[in-house]
């Protein structure tokens, strides 16, 4: 008789406690027996329709007596490290996306020189305003109209 398993946790070669009936899964070490637990629940949950709305009136029930948003401004009242930390992470992902657009607006411009472009030399120009038509490409582009005033 097959004396030893293999925990499906750890991984290690354990005895086999004889005071359990059928196949023996998990050691008996703490962290295994938590994955035990949560491996049992969660295949619980998929298959046990009463189980399954047991647990979700217990959500619910938790939820109407810690309405989410007192429970987040106390965590976050008791927990000052950790609004800091959110802070700093969100100006990083602000960062990037911000280096990120940029560079998506850099490769979309067609003639990077447009707007350095000095058409005639140096000169004294006038900008005039003009309706840009339908057919443009890019509706917040300011269209304009050049007049030399000297040069």
């Amino acid at each position: 008789m097959i004396s030893t398993f293999i925990c499906h946790h750890c991984g290690k070669e354990v005895s086999l406690n004889p005071r359990i009936k059928g196949v023996q899964k998990f050691c008996s070490a703490k962290e295994c027996q938590r994955a035990s637990r949560r491996t049992w629940k969660k295949r619980n949950y998929a298959t046990n329709k009463c189980y399954r709305k047991k647990c979700l009136d217990n959500q619910r029930a938790w939820r109407e007596k810690y309405p989410a948003c007192d429970y987040q401004k106390l965590y976050r009242k008791n927990h000052p490290d950790y609004v800091n930390r959110c802070c700093e992470l969100q100006k990083e992902r602000y960062e990037k996306r911000r280096e990120a657009e940029q560079k998506v607006i850099e490769q979309n411009i067609v003639n990077r020189n447009t707007l350095f472009s000095n058409p005639r030399g140096d000169g004294v120009y006038k900008l005039i305003p003009i309706e840009s038509s339908e057919n443009n490409v890019n509706r917040n582009t300011l269209m304009v109209r050049m007049q030399i005033l000297s040069g």
